[in-house]
């Protein structure tokens, strides 16, 4: 695995696209919910970020998108190489959550439900590259991993 020269051309594009994306996606905002449905925490945290927040989080996506290091998978993982297995967590606006976390629903502009989890599709837990992340279910996403693994079986 290489780190990304800042000059490289893709990982600029990519960056610069999650910024523009982030903005389009808390521009089209729609809270769906109103106020007549009790909110869970985190749907009033990203209902506040993206109708009073979006350039600074559009700023922190291609902020952690520039500092991705680029693997021969074509995975951007976020974080200090070689150090952790766990994927990195950022505190931003009183909350901690991780930063695959923090692409997929500011890219997404809607709010999480509570059976709502970001699946890599790349089945790489590290990986912050916004073509890898989608949002589901849990069951999708234990689906993915079953899929992924049966891939690896030698004896098929």
């Amino acid at each position: 695995m290489t780190k990304i020269d800042h000059s490289s051309q893709a990982h600029k594009s990519i960056a610069q696209d999650a910024y523009t994306n982030c903005l389009k996606a808390c521009e089209t905002f729609d809270d769906f919910l109103g106020f007549e449905i009790m909110q869970r925490a985190d749907q009033v945290w990203w209902k506040k970020t993206y109708e009073e927040h979006p350039e600074e989080l559009a700023q922190r996506i291609r902020k952690h998108l520039s500092a991705a290091t680029l693997t021969d998978t074509g995975c951007l993982e976020a974080g200090p190489r070689g150090t952790t297995a766990t994927p990195q967590r950022v505190c931003w606006r009183g909350r901690r959550q991780k930063v695959y976390q923090l692409v997929a629903w500011g890219l997404l502009g809607e709010l999480p439900s509570k059976r709502s989890v970001v699946r890599h599709l790349c089945n790489n837990r590290l990986c912050i590259h916004p073509k890898h992340l989608k949002v589901g279910t849990q069951a999708q996403n234990l689906r993915d991993q079953r899929l992924n693994r049966s891939k690896d079986w030698p004896h098929q």
